[in-house]
């Protein structure tokens, strides 16, 4: 599938950079973009569709969104300044030599069940030069006789989840032939980030600074980290499938968890799906652990919800917005019942959620990144944690956002099992191209399927997945038990 997906990615970035174009348009790189760990990620997306889809048709329309007013700013090429800083070339106009999206396309005479490799998801590769004279966003489609896998890739400093679903929306508009419909993108030549934090009347302080690994406890933190690294090398990343009844069934617990906790003493506080599958994924991972450690979730916040100005606004941002939210779990409550650690989950996430703190850590984090720090390293909690990103995607809904079916050939699925639309898709998949031995204990929702199932990818040690394992077995139980 490496051949298949990912074959006009990977080189040498050791290539001169390519001399400049007096006539492209110049892009600003943002803070949030610009941070040296996202320069480092390459992403790999996977969307799998049930059907037949028309390639050329995929790609044109891809490429004509991209032509479309600041649109123009994804199909640019990043550059990287004297000074160290990013910006984006654009060429005015996209030629067949420089065009806006790399394209390429196989057309594969069998059944993707048929197909030895078609089940497998990309395989990590070297990431591309950011000197390249190559477009940031790069498409291959891969049609069988039954089904359509189109891949695409970008650098993070592109773009968050968010800005993949206006990605997503904007390309389905667009081959509809409905183009007036395009929302403006924003932003694309000053920070809305920035302008966010200069407008506000909120001076509210960062309440975690006290919890930031700094200085002693963050050496600490990273010779632990270190050592994990060296004596649990094995990980192993899974795609787990949670159906609309056993998350229902998770839910079911925590409820039940909270009522014997409060003993009818108050009204049950409000617990989303998210927090239940936060507390189902972090206990599982703590419960695994040799020793009780205590435990540091670490989730992505979306500004674009949180921020007033960015709420209100007429169009899409096609950048990175997410910032860092934290929940602190004692190793007593972290393998404990569901109901006191998605609590936990909520009770930490609705205190840093508001809008005078998100913008209170947008403000430091432009102020470490003027003194030359990385927006994306901060961390909070103990020194001695285990860290767990969770990354939930449900609210970007890209099972039902991608809308390809003007592209339709022929349908691939039929019958009653078939569940989705035409044209939409029935899975996707996404991770860095590079391969990074760090990456572990992370946590990701892809999101639900068009029947309200869940799809999860996980990368974890292997006693770990020996406990989701076993909570699976015994959802298995319940579901034959209530069948």
């Amino acid at each position: 599938m490496a051949t298949l997906l990912l074959r006009q990615f990977g080189a040498s970035p050791s290539r001169a950079p390519p001399p400049q174009v007096k006539n492209d348009q110049v892009y600003p790189v943002h803070m949030l973009d610009g941070s040296k760990t996202l320069q480092g990620i390459v992403v790999a997306w996977t969307l799998r569709f049930n059907d037949v889809l028309d390639a050329d048709k995929l790609h044109a329309s891809l490429s004509k969104l991209l032509d479309i007013g600041d649109w123009r700013k994804v199909g640019g090429r990043l550059r990287l300044k004297e000074n160290g800083k990013l910006e984006i070339h654009v060429p005015r106009p996209f030629t067949a030599d420089r065009p806006a999206v790399s394209y390429t396309h196989e057309a594969l005479a069998t059944n993707i069940e048929e197909h030895s490799l078609a089940k497998s998801l990309p395989k990590p590769t070297s990431a591309p030069s950011i000197q390249w004279d190559t477009p940031q966003l790069s498409l291959h489609i891969t049609t069988f006789n039954d089904a359509t896998l189109v891949g695409l890739s970008w650098p993070h400093t592109l773009m968050d989840v968010m800005g993949q679903q206006a990605l997503l929306r904007g390309w389905s508009l667009v081959l509809a032939g409905r183009d007036s419909e395009v929302p403006r993108m924003l932003g694309a030549q000053e920070d809305a980030i920035c302008a966010a934090v200069d407008a506000a009347a909120e001076d509210e302080k960062f309440h975690l600074e006290h919890k930031q690994l700094k200085s002693w406890a963050m050496v600490t933190f990273g010779l632990r980290f270190a050592w994990d690294l060296v004596w649990n090398r094995v990980m192993q990343t899974r795609t787990v499938f949670l159906p609309k009844w056993a998350v229902a069934e998770l839910r079911r617990k925590v409820q039940s968890d909270l009522a014997v906790s409060m003993d009818g003493k108050e009204e049950t506080p409000f617990i989303s799906e998210g927090d239940v599958l936060t507390a189902w994924a972090t206990r599982a991972v703590a419960s695994s652990l040799p020793r009780p450690r205590p435990v540091t979730v670490l989730h992505a916040l979306n500004a674009r919800f949180r921020v007033s100005s960015l709420i209100q606004a007429p169009g899409v941002y096609i950048q990175n917005m997410a910032v860092a939210a934290f929940t602190f779990l004692t190793p007593e409550v972290a393998t404990g019942p569901l109901g006191a650690i998605a609590l936990e989950n909520r009770s930490h996430l609705t205190e840093q959620a508001t809008q005078a703190q998100v913008l209170a850590i947008l403000r430091k984090l432009r102020q470490d990144s003027k003194s030359g720090g990385d927006p994306a390293t901060l961390v909070c909690g103990e020194s001695d944690a285990l860290l767990i990103p969770f990354t939930n995607w449900t609210r970007a809904g890209f099972f039902e956002t991608a809308d390809f079916s003007p592209a339709l050939v022929r349908a691939g699925e039929t019958g009653q099992s078939r569940s989705n639309p035409p044209g939409t898709m029935v899975f996707h998949h996404a991770q860095s191209m590079r391969e990074n031995p760090t990456a572990r204990n992370v946590v990701v929702v892809l999101g639900k399927d068009h029947e309200d199932n869940y799809w999860l990818t996980g990368t974890l040690l292997p006693p770990a997945w020996a406990k989701i394992e076993e909570e699976i077995n015994g959802m298995r139980q319940i579901g034959n038990t209530d069948a």
